[in-house]
């Protein structure tokens, strides 16, 4: 059965990113027989592929129409393929751009709420993941920091105990498994230090300069 999934799981990446890319569309249907040949795969696992795709909003489909692409404003802007295809893409850099606000807006209000409402199993997962930081930095493993750090922030937003703003978790891990942070432990174990210090003035504070020092990091990036 692996061999399966690996190759339905390459199609739908495969096909996601091409999208993404305008190379497929432009104007002309999605055939599965056509795709089939180009990945060497059978039409039922093309059309199970392109069903994904469909449930992501890239595609759709139709009766005697046929399986066409959608544009941008139709895709699912927080499902973690689509955010890691559109970083990936030619407009990545304006997609982290948007990545970052979205996170401007959330996670300094998710720090302020997380010191007010105190929730143990959430603060425990925080500390949990910035051991696991710092771990990660001082044995240089860029890849255990992208995963501890991405704990660290989906904690934080669950932490707020808001189930909407909870829901938000998945673009923000998406866009750091997509492109992460700099390896930095300071800002981090502020909002850790003033979140567990019930200091919401403080969380909140501190959440927004640690996404500013994201910010300043994108914006020297080459």
């Amino acid at each position: 059965m692996g061999a399966p999934r690996n190759l339905h799981a390459r199609i739908v990446g495969e096909l996601g990113r091409l999208i993404v890319e305008g190379v497929l569309g432009d104007g002309q249907p999605l055939v599965p027989e056509d795709l089939g040949r180009r990945f060497s795969a059978s039409r039922t696992v093309v059309r199970e592929a392109l069903r994904v795709l469909e449930s992501k909003g890239m595609v759709t489909a139709r009766p005697r129409v046929g399986t066409w692409t959608l544009p941008p404003e139709a895709w699912d802007a927080i499902d973690p393929d689509v955010i890691a295809w559109r970083v990936g893409g030619p407009g990545g850099r304006e997609h982290l751009r948007e990545l970052l606000e979205l996170r401007l807006a959330i996670e300094p209000q998710a720090a302020r709420i997380a010191a007010q409402h105190r929730r143990p199993d959430e603060l425990s997962a925080m500390a949990t993941a910035y051991a696991q930081m710092a771990d990660a930095v001082e044995r240089g493993d860029g890849d255990g920091f992208r995963d501890a750090d991405s704990r660290f922030h989906a904690a934080l937003i669950r932490a707020s105990g808001n189930t909407l703003i909870a829901q938000l978790q998945v673009p923000v891990v998406a866009a750091l498994k997509a492109n992460g942070e700099p390896m930095e432990l300071v800002a981090h174990s502020r909002v850790l230090t003033l979140v567990l210090a019930k200091n919401a003035d403080g969380a909140e504070s501190a959440a927004r300069r640690l996404l500013e020092t994201v910010a300043a990091y994108r914006s020297s990036a080459p």
